[in-house]
């Protein structure tokens, strides 16, 4: 059956086209997000056990097309009403004043009859949620990143409602939060069957057509006639790198109902375009030039492509198939999302040649502008509400609600084009004529722009939202990367974050800090790696050892509290970006830090905790799920990756370029000692390794190191664990702090149980299949020494099989005896 525009299903579609969608809540502000093609005012109310209501609010949603309407309404208690407290399942109602009259419900809105079934999990009628808890024993964080619809493998984002579903009734047992560390959306890399049916459902949604700047000349393309196989060539001439470009989003309106179909089954026609919708439909934007369209054709075939988009159908239909369980959990659980790369476009800011070609460019400026927008409105309103709020009497208006006071009411192509210069300025998208006057030719924001970084706070853990992508600097120009955050960075958005006091404090990087050997001698070797493969990312990881690692540690570890004037404790970071799973525990002493005026002794231990993908599994992931940390798809490569685990690095409080001399390096066989050359130290840090090794470094008793780093590739314990399912028991309403101690206890004996379950199975030492991630605690107020971070990843052998259960154990005392610090070498 052929597919149908969306202009002839939509008045049989329900109003609400996206949501609801549970975003911050605390314990003075819930908001809920919601797009839906007929505007109106939106009320929430929050009710409890009880059902007396105990916050609500209202609010009219922004219209950003004549049929898209976009809303993030926020309740609140009412003034001198108690907080919102944990131990407690709230649950919310929606009911909808439309423009055109019509009053509605949440299940006359959504078009769903059996609202338990859609939004809400047993025994409830209304979508629900809990506050997270002070105890770290019984807070349950979930997480992953990167999710692209046609990818291969079933997408793993559902595996959350099932986590939902099991302990829906519990608020000990129930996930509390959910974190989304980047890539929601592959803005570069959309198949060409979702391309052609998000294409039509921009202009029918947004009812008028952008006009793309198609080259640097000043030429305008509506878009619609820029069609899958059409885009490459303009996309390339402004200087686009991603390698996927033939997909790539480029308006408004098409980044927009992206989002509306990854977190929605409303927009998807029953049918997917095929091969034949789109030679057809380039055939007459050819012309009917039969020459042009026969080699348009012949490039198609040759490529496969006509194969390709039949393959994809199939694995939209795939993805589209666990939609109505990723809607549900999003309605349940309050999620926290930040972009990465993929937002906008693959190789976004990676280096100073992408930015200038992007920001140098009309259509470069105006895709970064599109993202941008559509990031905001579907993503960053739900993150920091207050933002998008009017001010107070008297106040300035923020950035957020300036954006939306210029979209609401836009209503055709040229209206949007004059808003345009102010949006780009809102969202913090410069001309290349402004990054050259900066320092480093640096990305940045301006004082009245919006900034993506963020913290939520909870009673016993605050989770840093770190922005790595909009505030890069190229202090080397041209030549490799950029430094991921400058330091000045580093300060804003970790140091000078509210204190965290005893809580612990799990900071998004997106992307890893450090990554996996194969990648990090990528970066090393980076002429050669890309001389065998393209390696699009090769630049995109914290390396270690580097000035840019030492400044991080250094500005993490001004988190941890003071114990007798040193800074002592753990703390964990939540990165994804590279498409499989894996866990590292970083042990970093310090009798003063890289930068540090005064000496600041620490003693922490640092657990990365990478999570991703929930949908974009391929050979070289499931190559590191076969092979694990060494993995590399080429054989000369492989002799170019350091095999040895854990790692040990030292370094000094020195400028860069010092010169300063710490030591020699030569060979030790056999506990010998034979100088070959002397160390001048041009960068803080070097590796060290223990004794036994062929070459390595002495270092001068002299000059004793100011800092070291003990790393170690972490492997879950040989055992593969389904996932059971069993429902966690209900607690009754007004249950007592012995009871909801009770059923802490009862998950965590569950857990147990699944950690000691040895299915006889060989260990995977990191997960290359689509997965899901889990993060929780064993912790104990005083006994450091057996406190214990479970980074838990769920994924499947194959599509169709049961869940598995990987789980990497980071244990947080920095004595640890069993990671001892490595104490390097000393010089004879």
């Amino acid at each position: 059956m052929a597919w149908q525009s969306l202009a002839n299903r939509l008045s049989a579609l329900p109003r609400v086209l996206a949501g609801p969608v549970l975003r911050k809540v605390a314990p003075r502000s819930v908001s809920v997000w919601l797009a839906m093609r007929v505007g109106g005012d939106v009320t929430l109310t929050v009710v409890d056990a009880l059902d007396a209501t105990v916050a609500s609010g209202h609010r009219h949603s922004v219209a950003v097309g004549t049929q898209l309407h976009i809303v993030c309404v926020t309740a609140v208690p009412d003034a001198g009403a108690p907080d919102l407290v944990e131990g407690v399942i709230y649950r919310y109602k929606l009911s909808f004043a439309f423009d055109d009259q019509q009053a509605m419900d949440l299940p006359t809105a959504t078009g769903t009859t059996t609202l338990p079934a859609a939004f809400a999990y047993v025994p409830f009628g209304l979508p629900s949620f809990c506050l997270p808890p002070a105890s770290l024993d019984d807070l349950r964080l979930l997480c992953g990143s990167c999710r692209i619809p046609h990818g291969n493998g079933r997408d793993a984002f559902g595996v959350g409602d099932k986590l939902l579903a099991q302990a829906a009734s519990n608020p000990v047992a129930r996930p509390h939060q959910l974190l989304l560390t980047g890539d929601q959306i592959y803005a570069d890399d959309v198949s060409a069957s979702q391309l052609l049916v998000l294409s039509d459902a921009a202009h029918v949604l947004l009812g008028w057509k952008e006009l793309i700047p198609y080259d640097d000349a000043g030429s305008k393309a509506d878009v619609d006639k820029l069609l899958p196989f059409l885009r490459r060539d303009p996309l390339e001439a402004a200087g686009f790198t991603s390698e996927d470009l033939d997909g790539q989003l480029l308006s408004l309106g098409e980044y927009l109902c992206m989002y509306l179909m990854v977190w929605s089954d409303v927009l998807w026609p029953a049918d997917m375009p095929l091969f034949s919708d789109v030679a057809n439909a380039t055939r007459t934007v050819l012309g009917g030039d039969a020459i042009a369209f026969s080699h348009w054709f012949g490039k198609r075939v040759k490529k496969g492509q006509h194969f390709g988009m039949d393959r994809e159908a199939k694995k939209l239909a795939l993805f589209r198939q666990d939609l109505p369980d990723v809607r549900r959990m999003l309605a349940n659980i309050p999620s926290y999302m930040i972009f990465d790369d993929h937002e906008v476009t693959d190789d976004w800011n990676m280096t100073r040649d992408t930015c200038k070609s992007l920001y140098g460019r009309p259509l470069g400026l105006r895709v970064a502008q599109n993202a941008l927008v559509a990031y905001t409105l579907c993503q960053h309103w739900g993150n920091v509400p207050e933002v998008f709020e009017d001010p107070a009497a008297g106040g300035t208006r923020p950035p957020g609600k300036a954006l939306l006071d210029l979209l609401d009411g836009t209503t055709d192509a040229a209206v949007y084009e004059t808003k345009s210069p102010a949006l780009r300025k809102l969202v913090a998208v410069h001309d290349e004529a402004s990054l050259a006057t900066r320092p480093a030719n640096a990305v940045f924001h301006e004082p009245d722009e919006l900034v993506y970084n963020f913290t939520v706070e909870g009673p016993g853990h605050q989770v840093i939202f770190t922005d790595s992508r909009s505030w890069r600097a190229f202090p080397t120009g041209r030549v490799g990367g950029g430094v991921l955050m400058p330091a000045d960075q580093l300060v804003q958005q970790i140091v000078n974050t509210p204190p965290a006091g005893e809580r612990i404090v799990i900071v998004v990087m997106t992307t890893n800090a450090p990554a996996v050997e194969p990648i990090r001698s990528a970066a090393r070797h980076d002429g050669v790696a890309n001389f065998f493969e393209h390696f699009p990312d090769v630049y995109e990881a914290w390396e270690l050892p580097s000035i840019h690692f030492d400044r991080l540690m250094a500005s993490l570890t001004e988190k941890l509290p003071l114990v007798g004037g040193k800074r002592t404790g753990a703390l964990a970071m939540i990165s994804g970006d590279v498409h499989f799973s894996f866990a590292t525990r970083l042990l970093y002493k310090a009798s003063t830090r890289l930068g540090d005026v005064q000496p600041q002794p620490v003693k922490a231990v640092i657990a990365q905790l990478v999570a991703s993908s929930f949908r974009k599994e391929t050979d070289s992931t499931l190559g590191f799920h076969r092979d694990g940390y060494a993995y590399t798809p080429n054989p000369i490569a492989w002799l170019m990756i350091p095999k040895t685990t854990p790692q040990g690095y030292v370094g000094w409080n020195v400028a860069q370029g010092s010169q300063k001399v710490v030591g020699q390096r030569g060979l030790h066989p056999a506990g010998t000692f034979v100088p070959l050359f002397t160390i001048e130290l041009d960068q803080p840090t070097l590796p060290t390794e223990p004794d036994g090794f062929f070459l390595g470094n002495a270092i001068d008793p002299q000059t004793p190191p100011d800092y070291t780093y003990r790393l170690d590739y972490l492997t879950p314990p040989e055992v593969s664990v389904p996932v059971d399912v069993t429902p966690i028991p209900t607690l009754p309403a007004g249950s007592t702090p012995d009871q909801r101690k009770m059923a802490a206890e009862a998950l965590r004996l569950a857990a147990m149980k699944y950690r000691m379950y040895n299915a006889g199975g060989a260990v995977n030492k990191v997960i290359g299949t689509n997965n899901f991630c889990e993060i929780t605690f064993d912790w104990h107020p005083t006994n450091v020494s057996i406190r214990r971070l479970h980074h838990t990843v769920r994924w499947r052998k194959d599509k169709d099989g049961e869940l598995q259960l990987s789980d990497y154990v980071v244990g947080l005392d920095p004595d640890d005896p069993a990671f001892a610090e490595f104490v390097p070498r000393a010089m004879p």
